[in-house]
């Protein structure tokens, strides 16, 4: 390993042997961007994208695997592939089956040319077709096509019927195989994720994620922006308040029972001699039993951890044994496989993963369990100049025997001390009397701090900003953004604290503002389910929230004032030109007071929104952000009064590429730092200042590379308890934020992952030093635009090309590796390689990648 790598925590390191009966197990456990260690149990498989289904075949040697790009026949004993072939499209959730004979496949296949003109970016649709296959002699053979649009859940299959959930269009597609009749759609609830069959195929059962449709008068709230959108019930709180098990007449095509759940209701295992459905509630972290001879339910197993009430367990997949006493349950959220005994309904213990299990198979003597894990082990590299940053994962499978109770006793411990939970789960009351700091070591202890201001920005990594910083771990080769872009956030993290082990959680906008907003990430997130129906960075999907809620919901309701400013506040689609136009116009002194009046689709924010702050989009500067911040901000000083918490977002560093005529890439960076500069000198010179935390970071690291990972960003804080010109080499994530400022609030904590987080107390004194921060100017122009496409030839051409048919006014929307590679040589020069190979914290040890290199 690379000496400038050497901060980081461990990497997860698995031997790649292959010879028979030689284990390749974990020799060095990995620690996650959740701060979960990683130490898997039995022999494991590493593929080259997530892993979303995996089943054994005819005999306990022989697996299937479904990944993002191929299905797999997996010989896991040797660690070779038998047979595999590619697709182009969107693999299905749990999308494989074995019949006993071969395996069938569902996924949403790519049209024969791909074409996505800009209106495909507003309702995120990718125009694929579901179809059915079956897998024989290495290739993927068509059995159905035309089942459905976008996206599809975990398929069943029994006899001569296959049942093909249909996530986005809200059906069941009933196939009859192997010649592919379509032989019904039969409607369900919203967003449908798993199907079951009974043997003779004359029942199925159907999960809906999104549960029932909602009854006349109900508050319910759309899922995305496409006209027409699924209306589903929402709580107080504006997340998805039902979930739902629909049972099927398969011969009538008629739905004959609706069951309500838990919320997220995912996976299912029928054991049809004992009459029951294992129905797993991903966003509940609970098992609800149904008796299938009444369509009842006869109980909840709630899957305790640590003692307590966890919420972010989220339970994902589940097996039954051949005699029905044991259920096998992958718990995504704490890298686990819970067990259950299935006649007492009991837990009984925990089985290590890889990250996030989300498919797991018993073989058919009942020997061996399968897993397979979505995430897998992480980030790591591939050769080329295709850098493996967030997006480009190594999912993976792992089979192991079935554990005795001593091996599974061993196991519970391992899983609790890799989740941390043992040092979080016996801690005392709080010390009411214990003398105020800023950051207490309780919820409910005195603090010094009565006001946090949380920012949020777009996309960067360490590197980008920060890799010429002697003082920190910094790759000098991978600066784009230096003293004459971005001199306020380097000020800032000189005058107060340097990050340099800092990550974001999850790899886009949909995952990072989950993460910054409510410190957890459901499965319908994760996998993503949303495909089609919406992208849920803006508060526009009910579905995808958890159901532990938001971080300012528990401030309020522990009496806790909040103020957000663009956050889960919609999009807006000012364009790409008005851009250029807005910045003329702050330059003159405009008033923006009155501009805008914004509506967020999560209806309860509205109540402590700023209606006149511009939400999701990079075409608005952030300049007029920050005017309209600082305008509330002199009516607080007025008032003597300033909220408790402050959510503020600024995201034009997220850039335009080479958009022809408008702000360059440079521009917007140093747009994003001069807003940034202006409100925490602002801040730091009012009233307020003495008891104030200001807390910066991006919401995920997806727009560039990092030399010691791809999720490795930047974070600042601004206080008079910050410590001053101090380096913070300690492993935080964006938890670790969330985790710090519930506590400066005296806020219990949200979820499992800012439970067991590092807070941040090692950047903060208990001493103060109110000295405030003076905000310069960036040297480069926040005027300079891009040439005109007219102007620019060869490569930049291309670049301006491509950019004008990318769509910036929705998070994530642009092409993301084209984008950074488009902006790497608007900054550095086209004749400047892109990045290649890098060291990666989450990066698996292999026999291909020498260890200098990884």
């Amino acid at each position: 390993m690379s000496k400038r790598g050497s901060r980081s925590f461990a990497l997860i390191l698995l031997c790649a042997a292959t010879l028979i009966g030689q284990q390749r197990g974990v020799t060095d456990p990995g620690v996650v961007t959740t701060h979960q260690r990683i130490t898997p149990a039995g022999v494991q498989s590493i593929f080259q994208d997530r892993v979303y289904g995996a089943v054994f075949g005819s005999d306990p040697t022989q697996l299937w695997v479904l990944t993002g790009n191929e299905v797999v026949e997996l010989d896991w004993q040797r660690n070779r592939s038998v047979q595999r072939a590619g697709f182009k499209g969107s693999a299905g959730l749990q999308g494989i089956q074995f019949d006993g004979k071969r395996p069938w496949i569902a996924l949403a296949e790519d049209p024969p040319k791909r074409e996505l003109p800009k209106p495909f970016w507003r309702f995120r649709t990718f125009g694929t077709e579901v179809k059915l296959f079956s897998f024989e002699d290495g290739k993927l053979r068509p059995a159905a096509s035309a089942l459905g649009t976008e996206l599809n859940g975990s398929l069943a299959v029994s006899g001569s019927t296959a049942a093909v959930p249909l996530t986005f269009d809200n059906k069941l597609a009933m196939v009859r195989i192997p010649d592919g009749k379509l032989i019904s759609k039969i409607g369900t609830g919203i967003a449908p994720f798993a199907a079951v069959l009974t043997r003779d195929a004359s029942t199925a059962w159907v999960s809906n994620w999104g549960g029932r449709r909602p009854k006349a008068g109900e508050r319910t709230a759309p899922t995305g922006y496409k006209p027409g959108s699924d209306q589903v019930v929402v709580d107080e709180r504006g997340i998805a308040a039902t979930g739902s098990v629909q049972k099927i007449d398969v011969r009538n095509g008629t739905v004959t029972n609706s069951i309500s759940t838990g919320l997220h209701p995912t996976a299912m295992a029928l054991d049809e001699t004992r009459q029951r459905l294992y129905v797993t509630n991903s966003n509940q972290d609970s098992i609800t039993v149904i008796d299938t001879a009444t369509a009842l339910v006869s109980s909840v197993w709630n899957i305790d951890f640590g003692g307590q009430r966890l919420a972010g367990i989220s339970p994902t997949a589940l097996t039954i044994s051949p005699e029905g006493d044991t259920l096998y349950v992958a718990c995504g959220g704490i890298n686990a496989i819970a067990v259950f005994d299935a006649k007492a309904g009991k837990l009984s213990g925990f089985i290590p993963t890889s990250w996030y299990p989300a498919a797991v198979s018993l073989s058919p003597d009942g020997r061996f369990l399968a897993v397979g894990a979505l995430l897998g082990v992480g980030s790591g590299t591939r050769g080329g100049d295709n850098k493996r940053y967030v997006h480009q994962y190594r999912g993976s499978v792992a089979v192991l025997p079935v554990p005795d109770t001593a091996q599974l006793a061993a196991y519970t411990i391992a899983v609790g001390e890799n989740n941390r939970v043992p040092l979080f789960t016996s801690g005392t009351l709080p010390n009411r009397s214990a003398a105020p700091v800023p950051l207490p070591v309780r919820p409910g202890e005195p603090s010094l701090i009565d006001h946090v201001v949380f920012i949020i920005k777009e996309n960067r990594t360490y590197d980008q900003l920060f890799g010429d910083l002697p003082e920190g771990n910094g790759d000098p080769s991978l600066l784009m953004f230096g003293e004459d872009v971005a001199p306020n956030h380097r000020r800032l993290a000189r005058q107060f604290v340097l990050f340099d082990n800092f990550y974001a959680t999850g790899g886009n906008s949909s995952d990072g503002h989950q993460w910054l907003t409510q410190a957890n990430e459901t499965a319908y997130v994760m996998w993503p389910g949303y495909t089609g129906r919406s992208y849920p960075a803006d508060g526009s999907d009910p579905i995808a929230y958890s159901n532990s809620g938001f971080l300012w919901d528990l401030a309020l309701k522990n009496q806790k004032s909040v103020r957000m400013f663009g956050e889960f506040a919609g999009h807006m689609e000012e364009t790409e030109e008005q851009r250029v136009e807005l910045l003329q116009q702050w330059k003159q002194g405009r008033d923006w007071t009155r501009q805008w009046n914004i509506t967020a689709p999560l209806a309860p924010l509205n109540n402590i929104l700023a209606r006149n702050y511009p939400s999701a989009t990079s075409n608005i500067p952030d300049q007029i952000r920050a005017d309209i911040f600082l305008a509330d901000l002199e009516r607080w000083k007025k008032e003597e009064r300033m909220p408790n918490l402050v959510y503020l977002w600024l995201p034009s560093d997220h850039t335009l590429g080479a958009y022809p005529g408008t702000s360059s890439p440079k521009a917007m960076v140093a747009d994003n730092d001069l807003a940034l500069g202006r409100v925490v000198d602002a801040l730091s010179h009012s009233r307020f200042w003495p008891k104030m935390a200001v807390f910066v970071v991006e919401d995920d690291a997806q727009g560039g590379v990092d030399h010691v990972d791809g999720h490795r960003t930047v974070a600042l804080v601004a206080s008079p308890y910050a410590r001053r010109g101090h380096v913070d080499s300690t492993f935080y994530s964006q938890q670790s934020m969330l985790k710090s400022i519930e506590l400066m609030l005296g806020l219990p904590a949200l979820t499992l992952f800012d439970l067991i987080a590092t807070d941040m107390r090692a950047a903060f004194k208990t001493t103060s030093d109110l000295a405030p921060y003076d905000a310069v100017k960036p040297s480069q122009s926040l005027y300079e635009t891009n040439p005109p496409l007219k102007a620019v030839r060869g490569e930049a051409r291309r670049a301006a090309l491509d950019s004008q048919r990318m769509r910036f006014d929705i998070p994530d929307a642009a092409p993301t590796d084209r984008l950074n590679r488009i902006v790497w040589g608007l900054v550095r020069g086209w004749n400047t390689p892109y990045p290649g190979r890098r060291d990666a914290v989450f990066s698996p040890l292999s026999v291909d990648v020498d260890d200098d290199k990884r």
